[in-house]
């Protein structure tokens, strides 16, 4: 799964990762993300706050299509359906797994007409050791760079009247080499698939899926238990520490 990642790279290199342009709001199915948009014209310092440990229901950063143009806007962490009756069915639909996406009624029209990626540094996952302990481990792009998350969106309207945008991160079976850590990770998406992803219309998953291994090379070490409180959140989260000697980094293809 995909349950806490970090993102501390400046909005405006974000923006120029993801061809950011100016968005010129019309009337429409997106109308109401008009007050979370960040069209580049806007975007600087603090625009998007470094965050070393975003959890489920938090606001993230994600990139979408918009009249066109790639769009930077705030998304809740959680989907929640159209047809929800409360807002408790997000806190069980952070993820979203790929071999099943198209089916899961709670899934399967943002597939279709809403995607979008969600830019990280890197992520964390939980490896189970002895007598059920838990060590956290933090994956990155080898060399640094941006991850690519397949992620979907959609839009909630709540009991208050107002309108709620929320968003899923795809996962897919971990890779071979570092499925000792999990059996689960997030779904990258490689950089040059990133705008046929977030265009509307038929989901390509089997290119993404078949390109997903040559996104990044990774690289991943253990860090710190302090990541499993989410009111921690600082660099020093995703500093490599010392687990029974080894501080060695894996870097994968």
């Amino acid at each position: 799964m995909c349950g806490r990642y970090a993102l501390a790279t400046d909005v405006k290199v974000v923006a120029a990762n993801y061809n950011v342009s100016q968005a010129t709001l019309r009337d429409g199915s997106l109308a109401d993300l008009s007050a979370s948009i960040l069209p580049i014209t806007q975007l600087g310092q603090g625009a998007v706050a470094p965050n070393y440990n975003i959890a489920p229901t938090q606001n993230l950063a994600a990139v979408l299509q918009l009249d066109g143009n790639n769009t930077i806007t705030s998304l809740r962490w959680g989907l929640i359906p159209k047809w929800a009756k409360d807002s408790q069915v997000g806190v069980r639909a952070i993820n979203a797994r790929v071999e099943s996406v198209l089916e899961k009624p709670t899934f399967r029209e943002a597939i279709v007409k809403r995607r979008c990626v969600i830019p990280a540094d890197g992520w964390y996952e939980w490896q189970v050791l002895n007598a059920g302990k838990k060590q956290p481990f933090y994956f990155s792009a080898a060399g640094g760079g941006m991850l690519n998350f397949a992620g979907i969106y959609e839009s909630w309207k709540s009991p208050d009247g107002s309108l709620w945008w929320t968003c899923s991160v795809l996962t897919t079976d971990a890779w071979p080499a570092i499925a000792d850590v999990h059996h689960r990770m997030p779904l990258l998406v490689h950089p040059k698939l990133v705008n046929q992803w977030i265009a509307p219309g038929p989901p390509p998953i089997k290119t993404v899926l078949e390109k997903s291994g040559s996104a990044n090379k990774i690289s991943y070490w253990p860090v710190t238990t302090n990541v499993g409180n989410v009111r921690n959140n600082n660099p020093m989260l995703i500093e490599p520490i010392d687990v029974q000697g080894n501080t060695s980094q894996a870097t994968l293809v």
